[in-house]
């Protein structure tokens, strides 16, 4: 079985919740918090590598489907990691608005599964389906495609990449599926992982007008997600 590397390597800290915003209280008083709050934030993005003047962290998002590309930058250097790279980060925005392009105080970074996508069908990708994944949420920024999910926990090797039907290449709405098979049949604790493929190489096609997405989710009692381009 062919495999990619393993899942480990990319999951290195699980991050619990996605774009959840809570705050840091100061004092509070008879009618509530009393003084100001500090938004954070988590939000999947592109580290783009360092800054101008080689010092600090420059990492772009899009919030959800085709919103503005944002540009965030940091005085905290990333080591050992090369751009671009998907990740998830915890920060604040030091200007106090979510989703505009400012610097911020970054409070961590995790990396995550990340790649692009397959474009070519193999033998070991007939099984896509044996493994099943629990879904929370599926969603699209720019050109990647995200999960928040749970899989089998193993440090066994396994398949995990979103792969295009070939077949499909050609149609309005090419389908992709997402291939989860594990060395062997599993039945283990699960713990959850989010994901993010880039599927630009068709999504940027001419005549495109948006993606099909085949999940075995055993959640949302839902099997196809539909993205379409906003124009």
């Amino acid at each position: 079985m062919s495999q990619i590397p393993y899942l480990k390597r990319f999951l290195l800290s699980i991050v619990p919740a996605f774009l959840i915003s809570s705050a840091l209280t100061s004092c509070n008083d008879d009618d509530g918090i009393d003084g100001p709050v500090e938004m954070q934030l988590w939000d999947i993005v592109t580290y783009e590598g360092k800054g101008s003047d080689g010092q600090g962290s420059v990492f772009t998002l899009r919030q959800v489907d085709d919103s503005p590309l944002v540009t965030l930058t940091s005085n905290l250097g990333l080591q050992d990691l090369e751009a671009p790279t998907r990740l998830m980060i915890r920060y604040i925005p030091e200007g106090g608005q979510a989703y505009v392009s400012d610097r911020i105080q970054l409070l961590g970074a995790s990396k995550i599964n990340t790649g692009e996508t397959a474009t070519e069908w193999k033998e070991d990708y007939d099984k896509w389906n044996r493994d099943k994944v629990f879904l929370y949420s599926a969603w699209r920024t720019g050109t990647y495609i995200n999960f928040h999910l749970r899989l089998t926990y193993s440090n066994d090797p396994r398949i995990f990449n979103l792969v295009l039907d070939p077949a499909t290449r050609e149609s309005e709405t090419p389908e992709f599926y997402l291939v989860h098979i594990m060395a062997e049949e599993t039945d283990y604790h699960d713990r959850a992982y989010f994901a993010s493929f880039d599927i630009g190489e068709i999504w940027n096609a001419p005549g495109i007008k948006g993606v099909k997405i085949h999940i075995a989710d055993t959640n949302l009692n839902k099997d196809i997600f539909t993205f379409y381009k906003n124009n």
